[in-house]
């Protein structure tokens, strides 16, 4: 039973589109400090991995950069792409993994459940150690919607 693994769903699913919507609008409007990363305990080469896949990318493998879509400060786009700085290690990685696993989705084309399923475990990990490791650099907000041309259509990117 997949519940057991999603204990907040409970709370949000009598929840009407427009109030989930109106409710992200107001948290996406709070702006607190973020504290300074704490560099992840891996080596430099896992380091550089997660460093190259987060700005370049993989193209023999099909995977863009995370700035193409998240914005080359890593900031997020409007109006529901987030920014991958100042979260946690596990956090990043928990994430990326419920989207390979089935457990998290987006809006049909869910352009993050197609990048997440070629990732490897390994990608994972260096991703999540190199994302957790950046420092937020203010201001820190995410892209005009529009401004990025995606490499790939998403779902959560289309007009409401």
């Amino acid at each position: 039973d997949r519940r057991q693994y999603r204990p907040m769903a409970h709370l949000l699913a009598g929840l009407p589109d427009d109030y989930l919507r109106e409710m992200a609008a107001y948290f996406s409007q709070q702006h607190v400090p973020y504290p300074p990363p704490t560099r992840a305990q891996v080596s430099n080469a896992t380091m550089e991995a997660g460093r190259t896949l987060a700005l370049h990318g993989d193209a023999a493998r099909g995977l863009p950069a995370c700035a193409s879509c998240h914005g080359a400060a890593l900031s997020g786009l409007m109006p529901a792409i987030p920014g991958l700085l100042g979260l946690p290690r596990d956090y990043i990685g928990s994430q990326i993994g419920s989207w390979k696993n089935g457990l998290r989705r987006a809006a049909a084309p869910d352009c993050m459940a197609d990048i997440a399923n070629k990732l490897t475990p390994t990608d994972i990990g260096a991703l999540a150690a190199w994302l957790s490791s950046q420092p937020v650099v203010e201001p820190y907000a995410p892209e005009a919607a529009g401004s990025l041309r995606l490499p790939a259509e998403c779902g959560s990117q289309a007009q409401r």
